[in-house]
């Protein structure tokens, strides 16, 4: 049976920090802190931190399930492309995505953590996002006609807002193992990622 060792949450939890990196990173660009004289080029940054928070979210999947991931890709820390990763991860275990929980304290030790259910970034838009700042963030090929539109569907704000909610606070269903994954992106004790095992129990 495929086990999470506690290096593999450290990774999971390394990945996360630089995700918080990342939002900050918008939250300056966004708010002009950031901001180059070409517009142009601070959209492309904003995209870039974008899809690096999305490229570190899918290997923080990849860190969560590395023994099982690895048994499909024996290189597996040659992996780079989040796409594939999301692909290859969704063909060994198909609840393997991130899902939002707001946590209720219900004894002594123990909690409930309901699934929020709207507001944050879906597999589904994942790829989509990853694949519209890829578009951003690629050279215009001048033999194309027309004149160079992105259409993002949300503004860069509201795609970070979307993210941060997916991760904020979270639990993580690992490849046959019992166990999950709760995951707080900001402990109010010491700022940083914070990870803990749990044992889901009916009713």
């Amino acid at each position: 049976m495929a086990t999470t060792t506690e290096a593999d949450k450290v990774a999971y939890c390394d990945c996360m920090e630089q995700v918080k990196r990342r939002l900050r990173l918008i939250r300056l660009a966004t708010t002009g802190r950031i901001r180059t004289s070409d517009e142009g080029a601070d959209a492309e940054f904003a995209c870039l931190q974008l899809r690096r928070a999305l490229e570190l979210t899918a290997f923080a999947t990849l860190a969560a399930n590395r023994e099982r991931y690895s048994e499909i890709r024996v290189d597996v820390e040659n992996e780079w492309r989040a796409k594939r990763i999301l692909d290859r991860l969704t063909q060994l275990h198909p609840d393997f995505y991130p899902v939002p929980v707001s946590p209720t304290r219900v004894g002594p030790g123990r909690w409930h953590f309901s699934a929020i259910t709207d507001g944050y970034l879906t597999k589904d838009e994942f790829v989509e996002l990853y694949d519209k700042c890829s578009d951003v963030l690629h050279e215009w090929n001048p033999f194309r006609s027309g004149r160079r539109q992105i259409d993002l569907r949300m503004s860069i704000d509201e795609w970070s807002a979307r993210i941060e909610r997916l991760l904020e606070f979270h639990r993580v269903r690992l490849v046959d193992q019992e166990d999950v994954l709760l995951v707080r992106l900001a402990d109010p004790s010491d700022g940083k990622t914070h990870v803990l095992t749990g044992t889901p129990q009916a009713g």
